[in-house]
């Protein structure tokens, strides 16, 4: 008779002091995502004070516009899993991640190399000319044509007005 009224507690009790104890482990803290230099990313619990995140000897900014809600400790069962607010930060930067438009850091980057090529402008407008669909006119044949048109009509409103 003690065997299942001991196993009964022990599939009752551990989930729930599971629960209790995960709880008061996530307390007043946040799970944030630290991006290395080496392009690794580990999450780590970190300790909420004000409005930093206190990671170590740093101190991290928390914007309310970049924190999403994440379930911890992630490979949990869900029944067993805590909801805990979640930002995404650059080890080196204080300023967390945008989680959504993630390639506007490769864009600036891809931006500053362009810039230093000499021939920049030339490919800008070209790819341009490729992206609006042009469908290959050639402007540098159109647009003195125009301006001769343009020309022969203001010298016929000319000779009227006169």
């Amino acid at each position: 008779m003690d065997g299942p009224i001991a196993l009964g507690m022990v599939v009752v009790l551990f989930p729930i002091m599971l629960i209790l104890w995960n709880r008061q482990r996530v307390k007043g803290k946040m799970l944030c995502f630290f991006v290395r230099e080496d392009k690794s990313v580990y999450p780590r619990l970190c300790e909420l004070r004000d409005a930093f995140v206190i990671f170590g000897t740093r101190a991290y900014d928390i914007y309310p516009d970049f924190i999403r809600l994440s379930r911890f400790p992630m490979g949990w069962p869900a029944f067993l899993q805590e909801l805990v607010p979640c930002a995404l930060y650059d080890e080196e930067d204080a300023i967390p991640l945008d989680w959504i438009n993630l390639g506007n850091r490769l864009e600036r980057s891809m931006e500053l190399k362009a810039a230093l090529d000499e021939n920049w402008l030339r490919k800008l407008v070209e790819e341009t000319a490729k992206d609006s669909g042009a469908l290959g006119i050639n402007w540098r044949k159109i647009l003195p044509i125009m301006i001769l048109i343009l020309g022969a009509v203001g010298l016929a409103a000319v000779m009227f007005l006169k």
